[in-house]
């Protein structure tokens, strides 16, 4: 009997220990990923500290503008599926913020709102686009606000999607208590974690996350997760991203008058599924932004560009009026 229950330990203890070792991912060379995922479009705009931000100028060169920033743990590839309903009627300018997607680390530690909005100005200026419309999706909502009330001069309209506006401490905690975050983010939220997460890696925490964000799950394909947990693994994003946390956690909470400043044409879209903001947190967008439109989509989640894009690019053609 004790013989069983050593072995039995032992085999335990071996497949624990295997499990952990299968979960053990250290960084994948910037060259090898990018070999891998820099394909059609892309291209790479270096930095005045020698970084490359990861970019894509699609479309329409002489045609009306539309510039895509996408959300937290994302990347341009998120629109994707979308942008190929668009790109015959617009110019589409795409790009992946710090320690997102292929443009991964940087050197100026541009992790914050501030610096991202310093990166998307950057950028804008070497692609000489002065007048354009901004797409923000999830995080990218925040960025794209915060930008334009910056910047109205510039904007001819926004677009928010998925995106919550949080405007008290009991709205904040409410935020956290009934949406339900994929497990790596929420582990993401403490340093212990953060410091595990740049070793500890699984790819099944991957799939769960991207399963999270989307109503049907058939979208969550292996090809789709692979993409996800490459780019996670790009040499130094997973700590860059542990920054973008510090940077950024604080800031959720804002004064929902900010948005009566937004005196340009606002649109809306929400997955009514949405698991991750709920529908009710765009409810400031829609009481303070003096000319806003919201259009909710039924059976849908936090990842419209993914999981409807056809309508989506109809509903953004609709509100630019083509």
């Amino acid at each position: 009997m004790e013989f069983i229950l050593y072995l039995f330990l032992i085999l335990f203890f071996l497949s624990i220990s295997y499990g952990f070792y299968k979960s053990v991912y250290f960084d994948i060379p910037r060259d090898i990923v990018l070999a891998k995922h820099a394909k059609g479009a892309s291209e790479f705009i270096k930095l005045d500290d020698g970084s490359l931000v990861h970019v894509r100028d699609e479309g329409v060169k002489n045609n009306e503008t539309i510039v895509l920033i996408h959300g937290f743990n994302g990347s341009l590839f998120n629109f994707e599926p979308m942008v190929s309903h668009l790109k015959d009627n617009f110019r589409i300018l795409s790009l992946d913020l710090p320690a997102h997607g292929l443009t991964g680390a940087v050197k100026s530690n541009l992790y914050s709102y501030d610096g991202f909005e310093k990166l998307i100005t950057d950028i804008l200026k070497v692609k000489s686009i002065e007048k354009f419309y901004l797409v923000g999706h999830s995080m990218g909502g925040v960025i794209s606000w915060k930008y334009a009330l910056n910047n109205l001069d510039r904007i001819s309209g926004l677009i928010i999607i998925g995106s919550p506006f949080i405007g008290s401490e009991n709205e904040y905690k409410k935020f956290q208590s009934e949406n339900a975050p994929p497990i790596a983010f929420k582990l993401l939220e403490t340093k212990i974690m953060r410091l595990m997460l740049k070793y500890f890696t699984p790819r099944f925490l991957v799939k769960e996350g991207v399963s999270k964000t989307v109503f049907n799950k058939d979208l969550v394909t292996e090809k789709l997760v692979d993409q996800f947990h490459d780019i996670i693994l790009l040499e130094g994003s997973r700590e860059a991203m542990g920054m973008v946390i510090l940077s950024i956690e604080d800031n959720f909470i804002a004064n929902p008058k900010l948005l009566q400043s937004l005196k340009i044409p606002t649109l809306i879209l929400h997955g009514e599924k949405d698991k991750l903001v709920d529908i009710s947190f765009t409810n400031h967008f829609l009481e303070q932004i003096p000319n806003v439109k919201l259009i909710s989509y039924p059976k849908v989640g936090h990842m419209p560009p993914m999981e409807i894009p056809e309508k989506l690019a109809y509903d953004i053609k609709s509100f630019l009026g083509t």
